[in-house]
């Protein structure tokens, strides 16, 4: 059954580190602002809604991490290491905005804006030293080369050579790797136990996160999404949703949908692209597989003992199936 908790009330159990995460996510992200502006410029887009660091403190819980504080700072360096690769797709894609405001690349200028990513990751690695494990920090490289990895071997691949398996694979490197390091990056910490669990959680939850991330670009607007809507088909990029929409339309539609790249849509645009992701049955398809992998996600879970911050992981792979932005 879906849950009926918001995203708030799932995160209750670490309600209070992730207060802290905020804070200091929020600090260094001004501090790099104000390496370029005034102290008193006002840009906020460093806030999102924290989705990796709760999973690490939730994860932390879950694996008997008892007070929790001591993992605040992995959390807050999870998000940095999130915020930072966010602020270099921009650059790759020319995105000019994220989360409702101004992209970095598009306040500054894109050479600015890979150095502001820079800062952000820095401290990521540094705040993830001070717990002295080598695993953890070799856990993280790796996650960091996949994403990067990911990107490279999708750039240049031309659509006669797509799969539904490429598709899938760009979801797990990119974005489904953070998470299963956010999950599981805790119990490094700890005795070990329940890694292997919460690291397939993780994998499997972030590969649904990024499948539905996928279909609300197609057809959630630009103010719900804080980013242009549809720009995905205008960066050429060809998601599942894309994919699966390809293999359902005629001549026609598809020479519409691939003059799309690099041009600017109209409202009439995007909301064509809207009905035709619904009327060829891409969306449904393609919330069937989200929500084939969010069953495997609440399985591992199965093998992680119970408590409410198992409760909230669970809770969360329902959540990510229903959220709207």
């Amino acid at each position: 059954m879906a849950t009926t908790l918001t995203l708030e009330e799932l995160n209750g159990p670490v309600e209070a580190e992730l207060a802290e995460v905020r804070s200091a996510t929020e600090l260094l992200w001004r501090e790099a602002l104000d390496l370029v502006h005034e102290p008193a410029h006002s840009h906020a887009n460093g806030r999102g809604k924290l989705v990796r660091p709760a999973l690490c403190l939730l994860a932390a819980g879950a694996a008997g991490g008892g007070r929790l504080d001591g993992f605040v700072r992995l959390a807050t360096a999870i998000e940095l290491v999130h915020l930072g690769a966010l602020i270099h797709d921009d650059v790759v894609d020319g995105s000019p905005l994220r989360r409702g405001e101004a992209s970095l690349n598009s306040l500054w200028n894109d050479r600015t804006a890979v150095l502001g990513g820079d800062y952000l990751v820095a401290p990521a690695l540094a705040m993830m030293a001070e717990y002295h494990s080598c695993a953890l920090l070799m856990d993280v490289a790796e996650c960091m080369r996949e994403m990067a990895a990911g990107e490279l071997a999708d750039f240049g691949r031309g659509i006669a050579h797509r799969t539904q398996d490429d598709c899938i694979a760009l979801a797990s490197r990119k974005t489904a790797s953070l998470f299963a390091v956010a999950c599981s990056t805790p119990t490094r910490l700890l005795d070990g136990r329940g890694r292997g669990p919460l690291h397939r959680y993780g994998s499997r939850f972030g590969v649904a996160f990024q499948l539905i991330d996928d279909v609300l670009d197609l057809c959630q607007d630009e103010r719900t999404l804080g980013k242009p809507a549809c720009s995905d088909l205008v960066e050429g990029k060809i998601t599942l949703p894309v994919f699966f929409m390809r293999q359902a339309m005629n001549p026609d539609e598809l020479l519409r949908l691939d003059g799309m790249k690099g041009a600017s849509l109209s409202d009439e645009d995007r909301a064509w692209v809207g009905a035709m992701l619904s009327s060829t049955g891409a969306r449904a398809r393609v919330e069937a597989v989200a929500a084939a992998y969010a069953v495997e996600a609440r399985a591992a879970l199965g093998e992680v003992a119970p408590s409410a911050f198992r409760d909230s992981m669970a809770g969360l792979t329902d959540f990510v199936l229903i959220r709207g932005s």
